[in-house]
């Protein structure tokens, strides 16, 4: 039930912006010139005659039908096609610009705030039987953490990106119609936010789309166009995606919190997680399609993501081990993907695998090779390795970093250490594949010595070179840290560090700082490692966080390798066992 009541006072002269922003508005009209002098889009002026706000009992927000019925008539899938269309030209295009150029340009509306919210509307089953949980908020009441006196906190450095916001994404939902839809997404608003916050039109835009700024900026480079536009498609189709997006934004905004008044959050937020991989990634269907499989596994991939941010490298290893049958499932479905061996049995065919179409095989391999490879652990998969994979087009260079031919030559050493019963080449196959790799990247001394962050991508890409080294000559040959060749590497290593410095690249070296730090022999150079894992935690990591990984360095050089001695592969495997089992 609404009602209008009058506001005291003379009507409001300035325009709507210049309201909003709290700024003296010069009154030109039909568009006010300090807007558009200041970059901002001008919403002209409130010419209605009653003035009035609207008093709505929280139970009478409307419900998913009720939002529905007030949607424009626009066909569903009209709407999610344009949205799709529209997310890679917007957002994904004006971020690739911010990261490759760093300029002040202002940010473009969202439109995967709203594809979002139109996708999440509706109600979806929690499970997979016929139930429908209509009334999400109170699936919400018993998983979100009950934090009601945590208020919504954009870190400082994105405050700019919501002051642009405030005019842009509020005119970009005034036009769509979308406004009946945020008052539906109340339902699914978790208690843990406040109330008031949350029915601000732009609320859940400023979460989702700071979010996913913040995240590309940690990226190596903004990803390729196919890659963003299959991703994003998969983000506005499915609601399991969208769920756990949003509860990635909230542990983005925990993790920017002081570290002594997060841990309760952070705990509650451990809780959600694993609720939530319970529940979207089990299935009670027995033929479910593959791409609900797909959809399942990437769900429970950035779930794992997730774990390696809140609590450590370890525990989400573990979630990473629960998503290994949706993987087997996905590539059981493509023979591409399998390969004979000549005892008969089948593998999974390296080279194929990391081009394949589904993104989520790819990620589901990167996981578990820098997982197998950091950890020391087993591969999850039998991997069979009949050519290569030549293609950085299908690479992980956008998200990690990473090469795909280095990482193939990691793959293999994993397949080493465990006795793998696939023909693997020999270590000096795998060195002269390491050493004629060229980087798609200039050299440090090339076409990119005028650009800080192509020199920084060069100077970490070079890195993975002597990193795939020391591990085919300690992983492979059981070479000390003492080996000449090793030191070669582990000095190449710190030069580069020393190169890249403290810029944004510089939280892509962690691979590189464990398996130097690994082999260092200098007391300066253990603590300089030490010292720079311990640095690359909350926010401001790659994949892994690095608390954890210096502990086990610790715990290295204070037992065999104390006073800079010798060590093995093995003798790291051992102390990771002892500090971080798995």
């Amino acid at each position: 039930m609404s009602r209008f009541i009058s506001k005291p006072g003379p009507p409001p002269t300035s325009c709507l912006t210049c309201r909003r922003r709290r700024k003296k508005c010069d009154m030109t009209r039909p568009s006010c010139k300090r807007c558009l002098r200041d970059g901002y889009e001008c919403l002209g002026y409130e010419d209605r005659k009653s003035r009035a706000r609207v008093h709505q009992k929280s139970t009478s927000l409307p419900t998913h039908s009720q939002a529905q019925s007030n949607l424009p008539t626009v066909p569903a899938n009209a709407v999610k096609s344009e949205t799709a269309n529209s997310i890679v030209a917007g957002l994904l295009e004006d971020v690739r610009d911010r990261t490759s150029r760093n300029t002040g340009r202002a940010v473009r509306p969202s439109i995967l705030g709203a594809a979002m919210l139109y996708g999440i509307s509706g109600p979806m089953s929690l499970t997979d039987d016929k139930r429908v949980i209509t009334n999400p908020s109170k699936e919400f009441d018993r998983l979100w953490p009950q934090d009601q006196s945590q208020s919504l906190v954009h870190p400082r450095h994105i405050s700019h990106v919501k002051r642009d916001l405030d005019t842009t994404f509020n005119t970009d939902l005034a036009s769509n119609g979308l406004m009946q839809v945020i008052e539906g997404f109340w339902q699914s608003i978790p208690p843990s936010i406040d109330g008031i916050e949350a029915m601000r039109e732009d609320y859940f835009g400023h979460v989702i789309t700071a979010y996913q700024i913040q995240r590309l900026s940690y990226r190596f480079t903004p990803p390729p166009p196919e890659i963003s536009n299959s991703l994003t498609v998969k983000l506005t189709k499915s609601k399991r995606i969208v769920w756990v997006t949003y509860l990635a934004a909230k542990v983005f905004q925990v993790l920017h919190q002081d570290p002594l008044t997060q841990t309760a959050t952070v705990v509650g937020h451990i809780g959600w997680v694993d609720k939530l991989e319970h529940k979207f990634t089990t299935t009670s269907r027995s033929n479910p399609s593959l791409n609900e499989v797909g959809e399942r596994l990437m769900v429970h991939l950035e779930l794992a993501s997730l774990k390696f941010n809140l609590v450590d490298p370890t525990s989400g290893y573990s979630l990473l081990r629960n998503a290994l049958p949706k993987f087997f499932q996905l590539a059981a479905a493509d023979t591409n993907l399998l390969v004979e061996q000549p005892d008969g049995n089948l593998t999974i065919s390296c080279p194929h695998v990391l081009r394949a179409p589904r993104f989520e095989l790819r990620r589901f391999v990167l996981y578990e090779a820098v997982s197998a490879f950091l950890l020391g652990l087993p591969p999850l998969v039998e991997y069979g390795y009949d050519g290569e994979c030549d293609s950085e087009h299908f690479g992980f260079e956008w998200t990690y970093g990473t090469p795909v031919t280095l990482i193939q030559v990691i793959l293999q050493v994993n397949s080493w250490r465990a006795g793998s019963r696939v023909r693997l080449d020999d270590w000096q196959t795998l060195e002269r594949r390491v050493t004629t790799w060229k980087s798609p990247y200039a050299t440090l001394d090339g076409a990119c010595a005028n650009d800080s962050a192509g020199e920084g991508r060069a100077a970490v890409q070079e890195g993975w070179r002597h990193v795939a080294l020391i591990y085919i000559y300690m992983g492979v040959c059981g070479a000390s840290s003492h080996d000449s060749r090793v030191q070669t590497s582990v000095d190449r290593i710190f030069e580069l560090g020393e190169a890249i410095g403290s810029s944004q690249a510089n939280i892509h070296m962690l691979p590189h700082c464990v398996v130097a730090g690994v082999a260092a022999r200098l007391e300066k150079h253990r603590i300089a490692v030490y010292e720079k894992l311990r640095s690359l935690k909350g926010t401001h990591i790659w994949l892994f966080p690095g608390t954890q990984f210096s502990e086990v360095l610790y715990h290295l050089w204070h037992g065999v390798g104390l006073g800079g001695a010798a060590v093995t592969w093995n003798d790291y495997v051992q102390s990771r066992c002892a500090v971080a089992p798995a």
